[in-house]
């Protein structure tokens, strides 16, 4: 009997089973000495990363001069792989009652404050991305976004003592975008304004926290300022609205070209799902709610009818189908139309949609058919070697911890809100 032919309550069955084996092998595998997640591993060994997976066409500068490339993309995402993980484990141990979830979330924890811990070599409340496993003056607001929301979620469940450090934690964090206004530097940009959508869950994440009425007042002021107005990371209203220039690609494909959903979408419903949880009588509540539901409707078109993430997908200008793009490298955009493990990403996006939707169901269908279709070999970075330009199929060798992290995340959650029941 093949997954296709398996009933509701047979799958759910199927993936309670693999829900346990895929954790067994994340904490056999994925777990660096501080209890880190990594953000790669070596597809064939299941192993760190080392020198013999990249050659020489592989070029750091864009990123980090003078690190290594098995030392940036080991930890590359790592505030958030870890933040996921500790997401599902605190929501397995809400369902469960089982006390190891509560040990390995609780070192998760402990992951966090040491990365935490290294960036007061710049600042307190500098959470830097730790290449190699060592400081750098490198970060970037989505690692502070998953690691804010994982502390808030374990606090109802630590230690006095983890409470007092995760208010410490999580004031600081904010207050280090606070006070520069939001700008510090991304690679090779100097003095980046980070995306100001962002930021209103986390402040208020900080009020909560520390009770500081500075948080509260400047989410207040940027809720004033219309910051939330629409989707912060939408990459396809602004092109049906006229405000992003169409491409000649997408005049030719007359489709728009949209990509990295598993980034945009999925942090969007994140932030958003939060604010409408914590401040629902907010006069900015129906934007938000309507908010959702467009990055829901741009996530789930980076879904194939076989459960399938698709980096990049063409939308077409009359229908609103999307498809597959041809990889294409020439002159214009670089496309490749590859395929890669992030769908569960897209997976826990609809779970925490759905309650907003005005069709749930129609979410946790495509939630569930990502979640079915993906087990340990498929917890990839990027697939298709062969639509990738040389430099760059390097990326093809990868396991991904934003794959894994996210797909028990989804898992779980969905078993928390009733989605679906386990065994």
């Amino acid at each position: 009997m093949t997954e296709k032919t398996l009933n509701n309550s047979e799958l759910d069955t199927m993936l309670a089973g693999r829900a346990r084996a895929v954790e067994d092998w994340v904490e056999e595998r994925f777990i660096d000495p501080h209890g880190v997640v990594y953000t790669a591993l070596d597809r064939q060994t299941a192993r760190p990363l080392t020198a013999s997976c990249f050659d020489a066409l592989v070029d750091m500068q864009k990123y980090v001069p003078g690190v290594a490339p098995a030392d940036f993309w080991n930890y590359e995402n790592c505030g958030m792989t870890t933040g996921a993980y500790l997401q599902a484990l605190i929501t397995r141990y809400e369902v469960a009652g089982d006390a190891e979830a509560l040990a390995r979330a609780r070192r998760c924890f402990q992951a966090l404050r040491h990365i935490y811990d290294m960036g007061k070599e710049l600042e307190e409340g500098f959470f830097p991305k730790i290449y190699g496993g060592r400081f750098s003056n490198q970060t970037s607001t989505d690692q502070v976004l998953y690691a804010v929301m994982a502390l808030d979620r374990f606090a109802p469940h630590a230690e006095a003592s983890e409470c007092a450090e995760i208010a410490r934690m999580i004031a600081r964090m904010i207050d280090f975008w606070v006070k520069r206004k939001y700008r510090y530097l991304y690679y090779h940009v100097p003095d980046m304004l980070w995306p100001l959508a962002r930021f209103p869950s986390l402040l208020l994440l900080a009020y909560k926290h520390s009770g500081d009425a500075k948080f509260q007042d400047e989410y207040r002021r940027l809720l004033a300022e219309g910051v939330n107005r629409q989707p912060g990371e939408s990459r396809l209203l602004r092109k049906r609205s006229g405000a992003a220039k169409t491409s000649d690609y997408e005049r030719e494909q007359h489709a728009w070209l949209i990509a990295h959903l598993a980034d945009a979408a999925t942090m969007d419903i994140m932030e958003l799902d939060y604010l409408l949880r914590h401040d629902p009588q907010n006069s900015w509540a129906g934007c938000w709610r309507e908010s959702v539901r467009t990055m829901w409707e741009e996530g789930r078109l980076s879904i194939g009818e076989d459960g399938t993430y698709y980096i990049e997908v063409l939308v077409d200008m009359d229908t609103g189908a999307a498809r597959r793009p041809v990889a294409h490298w020439g002159a214009g955009p670089r496309i490749t139309g590859a395929s890669s493990g992030w769908g569960s990403m897209i997976a826990r996006a609809g779970v925490q949609a759905a309650a907003h939707l005005a069709d749930p169901q129609a979410a946790i269908v495509i939630a569930r058919k990502v979640l079915t279709a993906q087990d340990i070999p498929d917890f990839t970075y990027m697939n298709d070697p062969d639509r990738w330009p040389p430099e760059l199929r390097y990326k093809t060798k990868f396991l991904s911890g934003d794959a894994v992290a996210n797909w028990l995340w989804a898992y779980w959650q969905g078993r928390r809100d009733g989605y679906w029941p386990g065994a």
